[in-house]
């Protein structure tokens, strides 16, 4: 079985773990998963619990993608069991978890696309982002009044206060 086989496994690896502190791994996780939606919350837990139970792990290519590396798959277990505690803490934070609202109060999740009310004079960019600009599939940040995106190869940090939720 590949690695390829736990896409949400993956993404976790990919954005929130590679450049992470190993010693932080737990409550990394734990603040990824608060900002995931149920669904994808609850997939990703899913995942982590199929590795920690199979038998044949994929050791190497999670060594590989998570910048970690193992001496036995007992030592991998380990570290997948760490992960999954992170998600009680997801869970305890659920309850105090931030709203994020577009500029009409509408609310956003991770994923949504918005578009851009305002023309906005981007720093360090050699253009604006022009009113009425569509972005895709934001990213729902601690502070909610910020959100991040992708918009012509560029990650921005845009306030939700320029932004409306597009549909």
């Amino acid at each position: 079985m590949s690695i390829q086989a736990y896409p949400d496994f993956l993404k976790l690896l990919n954005t929130a773990l590679i450049d992470a502190d190993a010693d932080q791994d737990e409550t990394t996780t734990g603040q990824y998963a608060a900002k995931l939606s149920g669904d994808a919350r609850d997939r990703l837990q899913s995942q982590i619990q199929t590795l920690i139970q199979k038998d044949a792990l994929p050791l190497e290519a999670i060594g590989t993608e998570s910048n970690r590396w193992f001496g036995s798959d007992d030592e991998a277990r380990t570290w997948l069991q760490t992960l999954a505690k992170g998600f009680g803490e997801a869970g305890a934070n659920n309850d105090s978890d931030l709203v994020v609202k577009d500029s009409n109060g509408a609310v956003l999740v991770e994923g949504d696309s918005v578009s851009v009310i305002k023309d906005l004079k981007v720093k360090g960019g050699s253009s604006d982002l022009k009113r009425g600009t569509i972005v895709r599939k934001i990213h729902l940040t601690s502070d909610p009044e910020l959100v991040e995106c992708r918009v012509d190869g560029s990650t921005l940090v845009l306030r939700t206060e320029f932004l409306k939720k597009s549909n």
